[in-house]
C-alpha cells in the first residue's frame, strides 16, 4: 500500500500503537486475571482439604471406615475440576481413590494414585495440575494422607478466555472511539498541512508567486503558513527582479541583433549584414535563373552641408534620405547603408532593365527634392551606379565594386544621375588601384619632385613660394596632384607624401634662402587627413631641428573645408605650429558655405583668396565688390591677404588698389622645380650671383 498524506500516515502509525496498547493492557489484564485465578482455586483447594483431613480423622478411626471414607471422597462429587483423589495410610499405602467429573468428563487425564511418590504436603502446581497433600492427624500421631489433584490449566484457559471475550467488545469500542477521535482531532490538526500542499501545487500550475495562504491552526502549522507567505514574498520579489533583469538582457540581447545588422542612426541594413544577404541572394539566383541588381547611391554635396550645417543636421538629413528610399524600393529590395553618405538597394529579381532603368531615374528625381530639417530647406543630388549579376555573376565584392566604379562614372558625367557598369570603367579605376599601389614605391623611389611658384610683393619682390609636388612616375607616366592626392587620402597614404614634402623643403630652404636679403618663407599644404595624426607636429619639429630652420621660414597652407572638418583638432594642431613660429594660410578662402563666425576663433594669419574671385575681377561691380568685401574683412581681423590665380595687370592693379598683400600666379611665376626657381629668383634680382646662381 502507498502512503500518499501524511495524515493517513499519521492515522495509521496511531491504529498501530493503539491496537498495540490494547494488546498490552490485555496483556496485562490477563496476567493479573490468571495470577488471581492461581491464588483463588490454591486457596479454595487448600481449604477444601484441610476440612476434609479434619473430617478424615474421625473416619480412619472407626471400624466401617470404609463406607465412610467413600461417602467423604463422594463428598468431591459437586467440584468440577476434581480429577483424583486418594487417601493413604501413614505409610503411603493407598487406602481409597476416587475419580472426579474432570477425570470422568475426559477434561483431564486420570492420573494413577496407586504409585504417587510426590510426599510433600500443601497445595503446589505440578505438570499443569494443581495438587494438594494433606497429612491426616496430628504431627505427633499421623493417621494418613490426603491427595487431591485439580484440573488447573484447562480451567485458567477457560476463565481466561471468557475474560477475553469479555474485554474484547469494549476493548474494540475503545480502539474504535481513540480512532474516531484521533482521525477527527487529526483531520482538524491537519488540515492546515493539506491546505498548505494545495496551496504548493497551485503556485507550481500559475507560477503566480503573489499567492497568499490564510493563516490558520496552530503551533508550528501556523508558523509554517506564516513563513511560507514570507518565502513566497521573498520568492515573489527576486521574481520581480528576475524579471527585470530577463527583460534588460532581452532588450540588450535585441539591440546588440539590432546593431550587429542594422545601421543605429537609420535603421537601415548594414554593411556587414548586407553582404550576407546579397551572398544569399546571388546563391538563389544562380539557381532560380534570375538576375540580382545592384544600386550604389552616394550622395553629392553632403560633405558640404555637414561641414557648414553641423553633425546634426547631416544627421537628420541621412534619416530623411533612408526614408525616401524606402518608399521607392519593392517589398523584396534591401536597402543598407554602406557608410557614411553611401547607400546601397539590391533588387534579388531584376531581369528588366528596362524597369531597373526607371528605378534608377524615380530614386534621382526623388533625392533631389528638397528637404526640410528644423528651419533650413536643403537640397542634395545623388549619383547611382548600377551593376547587375549579368556582369559578376558570383563574386559579392565585385558586385560592389562594379556599382562603386558607376556611380564614379556618374560622377565624373555630371553628378544627379545614374550610369550602368560596363566593362571600359574598369580602367579607370584599375588606374586608381595602380596610383594607390604605387604611392610607396613612388617614395621610396624619390619619384616625387618639388616644384616652386613664388609669391610676391605688389612691386614682384619675392617674399616667398608654395611647394607643390610632382609625381614622374616611371611606370605610369607624369600623375597629376589633383589625380593623385584624392587617391592618397582615401588610401591613408597622404601624410607619408606630406613628410616627404616637409623634409624636401627643409632641405631646399637652405638652398633658397642665401638668394634673398630678406625674410622668405616657404608654405607647404596639408590635407584634413594630416591634421588628425597627432604625430605630424613632432615630426615637423624634429625635422626645424635637423635642417636648422629658423622660426617664420616655414608655413602652413590649410583649406577650409580641411579646417572644419574638425575644428577643434585642427585648432590644437595650429595652435602647436605657431608656437614654432609658422604661420597659417587659408586656402580657398570663400569657396565653401560655412559661417563666418569660426574666423573669430582659429588661429590663421593669412587669408588666400581663391582664384575663382581674382578671375571675376572686372566681370562686374558685384563681383568686384565681393572681392573687396574679402580683402577689407581680412583686414580688419589684422590678417594678411594672399590672391593666388593672377594673371594680368588689370588684376593687379584692382588689388593693389585695395591692399592686397601677396600675390601669386602665372603673371609672376609659374610653378618651377628647385634649380629653374633659384634661377628666377637670381633673375629678379641679379644682386644674388654673388651668391652662386
Amino acid at each position: 500500500m502507498v502512503i500518499k498524506s501524511i495524515r493517513t500516515a499519521i492515522m495509521l502509525l496511531s491504529l498501530v500503537f493503539i491496537v498495540l496498547i490494547a494488546l498490552m493492557v490485555l496483556f496485562h489484564a490477563v496476567q493479573e486475571h490468571r495470577s488471581l485465578y492461581a491464588r483463588y482455586v490454591q486457596g479454595d483447594l487448600n481449604a477444601l482439604t484441610d476440612n476434609m483431613a479434619s473430617d478424615l480423622v474421625e473416619v480412619l478411626a472407626s471400624q466401617n471406615q470404609f463406607f465412610e471414607l467413600k461417602a467423604h471422597l463422594l463428598s468431591l462429587d459437586p467440584y468440577d475440576h476434581v480429577i483424583n483423589a486418594a487417601v493413604y495410610d501413614p505409610s503411603w499405602q493407598l487406602l481409597d481413590s476416587y475419580v472426579g467429573r474432570a477425570g470422568m468428563q475426559n477434561t483431564a487425564p486420570v492420573i494413577d494414585l496407586r504409585h504417587w511418590n510426590e510426599r510433600r504436603e500443601g497445595v503446589f502446581q505440578k505438570a499443569g495440575y494443581l495438587v494438594a497433600v494433606k497429612r491426616i492427624g496430628d504431627p505427633d500421631l499421623v493417621m494418613g494422607y490426603l491427595v487431591v489433584i485439580n484440573d488447573y490449566q484447562g480451567p485458567l484457559d477457560v476463565s481466561t478466555l471468557n475474560l477475553a471475550l469479555q474485554a474484547l467488545p469494549s476493548t474494540l469500542i475503545s480502539i474504535l472511539i481513540l480512532m474516531a477521535l484521533f482521525y477527527l482531532l487529526g483531520s482538524r490538526w491537519l488540515s492546515p498541512l493539506t491546505r498548505l500542499s494545495d496551496f504548493a501545487r497551485e503556485v507550481q500550475r500559475t507560477k503566480d508567486y503573489s499567492l497568499k495562504i490564510p493563516v490558520t491552526g496552530q503551533y508550528e502549522i501556523s508558523a509554517l503558513a506564516k513563513n511560507i507567505n514570507n518565502m513566497m514574498d521573498a520568492i515573489r520579489q527576486e521574481s520581480e527582479i528576475n524579471q527585470e533583469y530577463t527583460t534588460l538582457l532581452e532588450e540588450r540581447r535585441e539591440e546588440m541583433e539590432f546593431l550587429a545588422n542594422y545601421d543605429s542612426l537609420t535603421g537601415l541594413v548594414n554593411r556587414q549584414y548586407f553582404l550576407q544577404l546579397l551572398d544569399e541572394a546571388l546563391h538563389i539566383s544562380q539557381q532560380n535563373g534570375h538576375h540580382v541588381a545592384l544600386m550604389f547611391i552616394d550622395l553629392d554635396g553632403f560633405k558640404v552641408v555637414n561641414d557648414s550645417l553641423g553633425h546634426e543636421v547631416g544627421d537628420r538629413l541621412l534619416e530623411q534620405v533612408a526614408a525616401r528610399l524606402k518608399e521607392f524600393s519593392s517589398s523584396g529590395d534591401i536597402i543598407s547603408r554602406h557608410g557614411g553618405d553611401e547607400f546601397l538597394i539590391m533588387i534579388p529579381e531584376c531581369d528588366d532593365m528596362e524597369a531597373l532603368e526607371n528605378r534608377a531615374g524615380q530614386v534621382v528625381t526623388a533625392l533631389m527634392q528638397k528637404y526640410q530639417i528644423h528651419s533650413w530647406e536643403l537640397r542634395v543630388t545623388a549619383s547611382i551606379g548600377i551593376s547587375t549579376s549579368l556582369t559578376s555573376p558570383s563574386d559579392v565584392r565585385e558586385l560592389i565594386r562594379n556599382a562603386d566604379v558607376a556611380m564614379y562614372d556618374a560622377k565624373s558625367a555630371g553628378k544627379s544621375r545614374y550610369s550602368f557598369f560596363n566593362g571600359t570603367m574598369l580602367d579607370g579605376y584599375q588606374r586608381r588601384l595602380d596610383i594607390a599601389n604605387s604611392i610607396d614605391q613612388a617614395l621610396e623611389d624619390n619619384e616625387f619632385e618639388i616644384f616652386y611658384q613664388a609669391k610676391v610683393s605688389p612691386y614682384s619682390e619675392p617674399l616667398g613660394a608654395e611647394a607643390l609636388i610632382r609625381w614622374n612616375s616611371q611606370a605610369l607616366g607624369f600623375v597629376s596632384p589633383a589625380e593623385f592626392i584624392p587617391i592618397a587620402e582615401q588610401s591613408g597614404k597622404i601624410t607619408d607624401i606630406t613628410q616627404w614634402v616637409i623634409n624636401r623643403v627643409c632641405s631646399d630652404y637652405a638652398v633658397i634662402k642665401p638668394l634673398v636679403s630678406h625674410s622668405f618663407s616657404i608654405s607647404i599644404n596639408l590635407s584634413a587627413h594630416d591634421l588628425k595624426k597627432y604625430y605630424l607636429v613632432g615630426f615637423i619639429r624634429g625635422a626645424f631641428i635637423k635642417f636648422n630652420i629658423p622660426p617664420g621660414a616655414i608655413e602652413f597652407e590649410v583649406t577650409e573645408y580641411a579646417y572644419l572638418d574638425n575644428l577643434n583638432v585642427a585648432s590644437e594642431f595650429f595652435r602647436e605650429i605657431a608656437s614654432m613660429g609658422c604661420n597659417v594660410a587659408l586656402d580657398d578662402f570663400g569657396t565653401g558655405y560655412s559661417s563666418l563666425s569660426y574666423l573669430t576663433k582659429i588661429p590663421i594669419d593669412i587669408i588666400k583668396v581663391d582664384k575663382q574671385f581674382v578671375d571675376s575681377i572686372g566681370n562686374s561691380e558685384r563681383d568686384d565688390a565681393l572681392v573687396v568685401t574679402i580683402m577689407e574683412m581680412a583686414r580688419r581681423l589684422g590678417m594678411k591677404l594672399c590672391a593666388e590665380g593672377v594673371e594680368d595687370q588689370q588684376q593687379v592693379n584692382f588689388l593693389t588698389a585695395h591692399g592686397c598683400d601677396i600675390f601669386q600666379g602665372y603673371y609672376f611665376c609659374k610653378p618651377k622645380p628647385l634649380e629653374e626657381f633659384c634661377q628666377w629668383i637670381t633673375d629678379m634680382h641679379p644682386d644674388a650671383e654673388s651668391n652662386g646662381w
